[in-house]
């Protein structure tokens, strides 16, 4: 005779253990498709586990996509109380100059230990157990693997998205909700570096700048301001990452180098520092605009300038100049796929999710949480915050029963 549980969680992912975690007094069972928990929260932030970012929640929500939904969950349980949650298990952490949350320790390992530590001997973890297939039959669902039978009164879907699907996420999530009549928003790759067409910095991986990313949608400008990276094939970097759910495959991009609004602003600083260095060459001045000199030689050979006095450089070089470092459009050749994007956009269709619960709207007793959802959050923790305030926020309705 099958076992029933008043809950089955799918997926060991931050979203899973923190929701087992914080459930009391109910007969739980985790199951696993791999042979390890958390494969993916290992590896965030190089292994060190970036989990949450500074700031306000009022400033933490415009991180988000599907904003408005966010705000409802992560209102629930904020940054601070994540925080404060494992300050009382015994984690300290440490605030990077950029607002990142990360262990003291610098170990995702860490974190994981509280989760596992916390949960309760009313709750059981499966490796190695894949479901195939789930139905419910009056109050009860009825989850079948290769091997097995499981019975439950309650199911939590936190299987992640389709990122990193050598580590188990393959959009498992996605394929049970629809069976239930769930509407999916297609997935797509975020937090992912871009190939460019034609591309000509690729003698310079590994140089990096403070500038803005702008592309045109539907007649309206969105850009963004942050650190970019060249690689051997495109460009990456944080404020790539984060841009990257606005792009698709054959987008005209425009790249600024620099950090100014506009090239009208740099030409204005150019010339001012021209007029109080006129004896020296425009390579030197250009350097004091923090231009890796690598980059400028490049630029001076693409756009056929010499390194003359720069008083005597021409309007025309300067302009030329100009629109190289503050406009210079790159067609995008291809966002790189779901190997290496660090999360999926898209996901389960939130309208059809209860927000104070997150349980289904069309499923009594089928809940969501973290990234199996149509949310996804920019690069700093976001992603690991939500899925943990959907952890919790189920728990809480748990415990009410």
């Amino acid at each position: 005779m099958n076992k029933m549980y008043d809950i089955i969680i799918l997926g060991t992912g931050p979203a899973g253990l923190f929701t087992a975690a914080n459930i009391k007094n109910k007969k739980i069972l985790i199951l696993e498709k791999n042979s390890t928990p958390a494969k993916k929260l290992l590896i965030s932030g190089s292994g060190q586990c970036n989990i949450t970012h500074d700031g306000s929640m009022e400033d933490f929500i415009t991180h988000y996509n599907n904003k408005n939904y966010a705000k409802k969950v992560l209102y629930r349980f904020t940054n601070e109380e994540l925080i404060s949650y494992f300050n009382n298990k015994g984690l300290k952490f440490i605030l990077n100059k950029n607002g990142k949350y990360f262990p003291k320790s610098l170990k995702s390992q860490d974190i994981l230990n509280i989760l596992l530590n916390e949960l309760g001997n009313n709750i059981k973890i499966k490796y190695n157990e894949f479901i195939e297939k789930i139905t419910k039959k009056e109050d009860t669902f009825i989850l079948k693997s290769k091997n097995k039978t499981y019975k439950a009164k309650n199911i939590i879907i936190a299987t992640g998205g389709k990122s990193y699907p050598m580590l188990g996420t393959t959009g498992d999530g996605y394929k049970i909700a629809a069976s239930f009549g769930h509407k999916i928003i297609t997935p797509k790759p975020a937090l992912a570096p871009f190939k460019i067409k034609d591309y000509y910095f690729s003698d310079l991986p590994g140089l990096s700048f403070n500038g803005a990313i702008s592309i045109k949608k539907n007649k309206k400008k969105i850009k963004k301001y942050g650190d970019l990276l060249l690689t051997h094939v495109g460009i990456s970097g944080p404020l790539i990452l984060d841009f990257s759910r606005y792009v698709n495959d054959g987008d005209t991009i425009t790249i600024s180098f620099l950090n100014f609004k506009n090239s009208e602003e740099f030409l204005e600083e150019l010339n001012k520092k021209i007029i109080q260095n006129s004896s020296k060459k425009i390579f030197s001045i250009l350097k004091e605009f923090n231009l890796p000199e690598r980059f400028i030689k490049k630029m001076f050979e693409l756009l056929k300038i010499k390194n003359s006095l720069a008083q005597n450089i021409s309007k025309d070089s300067k302009n030329k100049i100009s629109n190289f470092l503050m406009n210079n459009e790159m067609i995008v050749e291809k966002l790189f796929d779901f190997n290496q994007a660090m999360v999926t956009s898209g996901g389960i269709c939130t309208k059809e999710v209860n927000h104070k619960t997150l349980e289904s709207k069309l499923v009594k007793g089928l809940f969501f949480a973290g990234e199996v959802l149509d949310i996804d959050g920019d690069t700093g923790g976001y992603n690991i915050q939500f899925a943990m305030s959907c952890g919790k926020i189920i728990s809480e309705n748990f415990s009410r029963k």
